[in-house]
C-alpha cells in the first residue's frame, strides 16, 4: 500500500472527483479527511468505506466552508491532534455558477467563484504546509481545469480562478522545494461529475458527439482518470516532479477550442 498511514485533506471530498479521490487514498491505506459544506455527503462517503476489507485507511468527515480562514485553521488544529500532521493536500473543492461572459458575469457570481476555487484553495495549503514543515515533507495537488491553461468561451469566472491555482502552486513549489514539500497541479478536461453533468444534459446529440469527438480519446473522462493522476503525484513514486501541470483529458488541450 502506498499511503498506510499517511494523513491527508481532501477538499470537496463528498461528491465527484473529490470523494473518488478520497476513496482510492483509503483504498491504499490513507486516512483521509474529507472536508465539505454538506455534511450529508460527507458521511455518505465515510459509511461507504467504514468496514470495507477494500479500504485499508479510513475517513473522517469534516463540514467546512473553505472560503472561511477561521474554519479552515480549526478543523486542521483538530487534525493535527486526532491523527498528526498532514502529509498530503488535494485542493479539489470547486464552483462554476457562472458560464457567461464579463458583461454577463454577476459580481457575486465571480467572487463566490475566486472565494471557493482559489482563496479555499490559500487557505488550506496555508495550513497545511505548517504541519508539512514540522515533518519535512508533503505533497500538494491541485485541481485546476484545461480552462485554466487554454481559452475556453463564456468561463470568465472560473477559468480566471483556475489559471490562478497554476500560478499559485508553481509559487508555492518554489517557496518551500527546500522543504521537500512539492506542489504540482492536475488539469482534468471534460468529466462526467455533477459539475459538469447539467452543461452536458444541455447539449443535443451533435453537440454532444462533437463534443466528444474533440478528444482524441474519444470519450469523456471520469472521476477514476483524475484519481489515479492525483494518487500518483501524491506518491513516492512523484519525488522528484514538482511545479508541473498535467492535463488529464484525452487529448483535448492539444488545440481544440471548445
Amino acid at each position: 500500500m502506498r499511503f498506510k498511514d499517511k494523513i491527508f485533506v481532501v477538499t470537496g471530498g463528498g461528491t465527484g472527483i473529490g470523494s473518488c479521490i478520497a476513496k482510492d487514498l483509503c483504498a491504499e491505506g490513507g486516512i483521509v479527511n474529507i472536508l465539505g459544506r454538506r455534511s450529508r455527503e460527507l458521511e455518505k462517503i465515510k459509511n461507504q468505506t467504514a468496514g470495507k476489507t477494500v479500504c485499508q485507511g479510513k475517513i473522517i468527515p469534516y463540514t467546512c466552508d473553505i472560503s472561511s480562514a477561521e474554519q479552515v485553521n480549526k478543523i486542521f488544529d483538530a487534525i493535527l491532534k486526532t491523527t498528526g500532521p498532514v502529509n498530503g493536500l488535494v485542493n479539489n473543492a470547486g464552483v462554476n455558477p457562472s458560464r457567461t461572459d464579463i458583461i454577463n458575469t454577476d459580481v457575486t457570481a465571480w467572487k463566490n467563484t475566486l472565494d471557493i476555487n482559489l482563496s479555499g484553495a490559500f487557505n488550506c495549503s496555508k495550513a497545511a504546509v505548517k504541519q508539512m514543515l514540522l515533518s519535512g515533507m508533503g505533497s500538494i495537488v491541485n485541481i485546476s481545469s484545461i480552462a485554466g491553461i487554454s481559452a475556453m468561451q463564456n468561463r470568465t469566472a472560473y477559468s480566471a480562478s483556475k489559471a490562478g491555482l497554476i500560478g499559485f502552486a508553481r509559487a508555492m513549489a518554489i517557496d518551500f522545494a527546500k522543504n521537500q514539500i512539492r506542489v504540482n497541479c492536475v488539469c482534468p478536461g471534460y468529466i462526467e461529475t455533477n459539475l459538469v453533468r447539467e452543461y452536458l444534459k444541455s447539449l443535443n446529440k451533435e453537440e454532444f458527439d462533437s463534443l466528444v469527438n474533440a478528444h482524441p480519446l474519444k470519450r469523456l473522462g471520469s472521476a477514476k482518470d483524475i484519481s489515479q493522476a492525483v494518487l500518483f503525484l501524491l506518491s513516492s513514486a512523484a519525488n522528484w516532479i514538482t511545479g508541473a501541470v498535467l492535463p488529464v483529458d484525452g487529448g483535448y488541450s492539444m488545440g481544440k477550442e471548445c
